[in-house]
């Protein structure tokens, strides 16, 4: 199997309703007001993040997955560039659920998106003019039920048996929060995870 990465990017793109799109670019405009210039890319990125760090399912594997392009509604193809790390553990979420990349980036821009404004500008920034807007947004998130610390997310897949017509490997993807950790794992969690 080949080897995965989190310096090196995947390269495809997702499909959204023209609707989350403008979404995402309103709140893109807002980052920019406030000091913050992010790419969709970024956005993404920490959109996917949320998602599976908020994800509870449970149960069976799905047999496949569900239609996310309807009839009638207007969707755009938009690039998608993310580390290798974190799109191996979209794509076991997505396979396990069966909910494709495009329908989990639409999701989450509608429900993460929020809290990601609220998050990024609660925190005390030097390149921002007002502090008046940065209390606006703690109180804002300060209201939030579950706060979450920033943290990495691990995938691992190992092959345990692959023999005599039986294949089986474990897929395993770990939220690992920031806290508590030293520099020094910091430092080899920024090489080994997203």
């Amino acid at each position: 199997m080949k080897y995965i990465h989190p310096l090196k990017h995947q390269k495809t793109s997702v499909s959204l309703p023209r609707v989350s799109y403008r979404r995402l670019t309103a709140a893109r405009r807002i980052f920019y007001r406030h000091g913050l210039s992010y790419s969709d890319q970024e956005i993404y990125r920490r959109l996917f993040r949320l998602f599976l760090k908020n994800w509870r399912g449970h149960g069976r594997k799905t047999n496949s997955l569900r239609r996310y392009n309807a009839a009638g509604k207007d969707y755009a193809i938009h690039p998608l560039y993310v580390n290798q790390v974190l799109y191996a553990a979209l794509w076991q979420r997505a396979l396990h659920s069966g909910e494709s990349i495009s329908r989990m980036l639409d999701l989450a821009i509608r429900v993460y998106l929020p809290r990601l404004l609220e998050e990024l500008l609660s925190q005390p920034s030097t390149t921002r003019s007002s502090d008046r807007n940065m209390t606006f947004w703690k109180a804002r998130y300060a209201l939030r039920v579950h706060q979450h610390p920033d943290f990495f997310i691990n995938y691992e897949c190992e092959t345990q048996r692959n023999q005599d017509g039986n294949l089986e490997y474990i897929q395993k993807v770990r939220i690992i929060p920031k806290i508590n950790l030293s520099v020094t794992q910091i430092w080899q969690l920024m090489h080994s995870a997203a």
